[in-house]
């Protein structure tokens, strides 16, 4: 799609075609007014009696250009700072709040950086640099192509006939510099995403010492990244040199030209000078349509990118007043069939029910979607085939807020912003009282943390909570879900990354939290799993896990199945000891 149908559908139509309406007619009133130096100035120095005519359609001409463009710029700067800078972010981020959870992989978060920064500034020079340049660099020279037809035709003819290269070239380079940029957004976008996860990674990676020498991947995306944009620049240049070249040889044509027709006494010196002043002024705007034509490209992928953040869909909700009503809080998942990416299904078939009030434990090996479960419980994503319930109600009847409202949600990586304990409890309760802050607080065991920060409540816990230890973020996850009160809780191994005296006190808080609550939690210690009231056995297939068995903990230990083996596997690995010299 063009730049013009992409902007378009970002900024208002109206507004848009007013604006380039009032560039052109700028750059065709420049164009006459350069055009009327040609006649102002032959009178002048023939010191002819029209000199005073002459110069006054000059003037006119050019103070009317000017007002023209004032109001042009006025106007487009107008559309920069508040429909693009200003409402399109607030766009962005309205749109994003609405998209499902799902959605957010570590390549789109850095797609949403990047488009409410440089794509952003990318478009705010569009309305005030691309259009108005690009109409000064095309329209005046067409005007004054009329102009000096006037006065000698023959150098208006090469005029004219040089537009048929510089618009090959033109084209040539156009569709060069959209590949490379294309791709220079591509590969940024990759490494961006490439460096989130650096960030997150940082314990893993230095608990394997690849810290300091680097995560292999990241500097394959920051080389990908170089490599892209020197080869873009190596494309984008050549096009704009045989431009640069092209309009240069063409005005030194247009010398020769009219050198040799003063020659021959066709054109008197005094036109000549004043068709070469003129032309000379024409040549600026037309070389730096090559630059323009570049910055043009690179609002088109911007275009692209911020498109394609606005295009995605949030999942479909029921229309206000259709919602339906669930009764009770028992999760079931009836044939849910789900898959991430065609051709890698996650789960195939799967039914479990997790009955309100109890505890049902998730078990089985890695990559059998017992986190995607969850996920699909909260509708981070809706299912393949099959169905997800609440109280009976479908989770697609009962609509995303609805479903939110519901449940709660700790997982093992506990993200809290860098604002003070007592903003990250209000998250889960905007309105919650300074009391009620206290009582989720003391449930989560949280209350003997803030007595020992420096500031108690108002202690800023720092990026992403790094401030705070593992066990210290997740009593704060925790007291988020006390103060929420939500009837629906899903803990995906939230004790698996802490040592054993947080895991204890995580342990007995989240029994807490667990009365009259459905609870569906992803476990992995034995100690957990032993207290649900329910064990869902997930076993992963060709097609996507299925649940291979289900039952009482203390049922299905004493039964041959893939239960059982998951607990001697566990207890042969809790008799692992680090051998001595």
């Amino acid at each position: 799609m063009s730049m013009w149908s992409l902007l378009l559908r970002l900024v208002s139509p109206r507004e848009m075609k007013a604006i380039t309406a009032w560039f052109i007619a700028s750059a065709v009133l420049q164009g006459l007014a350069l055009g009327a130096l040609i006649p102002f100035l032959r009178a002048l120095y023939s010191r002819s009696e029209s000199t005073t005519a002459w110069m006054v359609v000059l003037v006119v001409a050019g103070l009317c250009a000017m007002a023209v463009d004032m109001v042009a710029q006025t106007r487009s700067y107008r559309v920069s700072v508040y429909e693009i800078c200003d409402t399109m972010i607030s766009r962005i981020a309205e749109h994003v709040l609405a998209l499902p959870l799902g959605w957010f992989s570590a390549a789109r978060q850095a797609a949403v950086v990047n488009a409410t920064s440089r794509e952003i500034n990318t478009l705010s020079h569009v309305t005030s640099l691309v259009i108005p340049n690009l109409c000064n660099a095309f329209i005046v020279p067409l005007v004054m192509i009329g102009v000096v037809a006037a006065v000698e035709w023959q150098i208006a003819l090469i005029m004219a006939l040089t537009i048929v290269p510089l618009y090959i070239i033109w084209r040539r380079m156009r569709t060069a510099t959209t590949r490379a940029n294309e791709i220079e957004d591509a590969t940024a976008a990759v490494a961006a995403g490439r460096l989130i996860e650096f960030a997150r990674l940082q314990p893993v990676l230095r608990a394997s010492g690849l810290a300091e020498s680097g995560w292999q991947p990241v500097r394959e995306a920051l080389a990908a990244d170089a490599d892209a944009t020197a080869e873009g620049l190596r494309v984008k240049g050549r096009p704009a040199q045989a431009f640069h070249l092209v309009a240069n040889a063409s005005f030194a044509l247009i010398m020769a030209v009219g050198l040799a027709a003063v020659s021959g006494h066709r054109l008197d010196v005094i036109a000549y000078l004043a068709v070469m002043a003129v032309t000379s002024r024409m040549l600026l705007p037309l070389t730096k349509a090559a630059m323009y034509s570049t910055e043009a490209d690179n609002a088109i992928v911007a275009l692209r990118a911020v498109n394609e953040i606005l295009s995605a869909q949030p999942l479909p909700d029921p229309a206000p007043g259709c919602e339906a009503s669930p009764h009770g809080s028992g999760i079931e998942l009836r044939d849910v069939d789900f898959s991430y990416d065609e051709g890698r299904p996650v789960l195939d078939g799967v039914s479990l029910t997790a009955p309100a009030g109890r505890v049902t434990a998730l078990v089985g090996p890695s990559g059998a979607g017992k986190s995607t479960v969850l996920r699909l419980v909260a509708r981070f994503w809706d299912t393949g085939t099959g169905s997800v319930t609440i109280g009976g109600a479908d989770v697609e009847d009962l609509g995303t807020a609805a479903v939110m409202g519901l449940t709660s949600m700790v997982f093992q990586e506990v993200y809290l912003f860098d604002t003070t304990i007592r903003e990250n409890l209000r998250i889960a309760r905007p309105q919650a009282t300074q009391e009620e802050l206290d009582r989720a607080a003391r449930r989560a065991r949280l209350d003997g943390v803030i007595e020992s920060l420096p500031d108690g409540w108002d202690t800023r816990v720092g990026p992403a909570g790094t401030s705070l230890s593992g066990g210290e973020r997740q009593r704060v996850a925790i007291a988020r879900a006390f103060l929420k009160d939500a009837p629906i809780l899903l803990l995906d191994e939230i004790t698996s990354a802490l040592d054993g005296e947080n895991e204890s006190a995580i342990a007995e808080v989240v029994r807490e939290l667990s009365v009259g609550r459905t609870v569906l939690m992803v476990a992995h210690r034995i100690s957990t799993i032993q207290r649900a009231d329910e064990v869902v056995f997930l076993q992963p297939g060709p097609d996507g896990a299925r649940v291979a068995q289900r039952g009482r903990p203390e049922e299905l230990g004493s039964v041959d199945g893939p239960y059982r083996d998951f607990l001697r596997a566990a207890e042969d690995s809790a008799r692992w000891r680090l051998a001595g010299r």
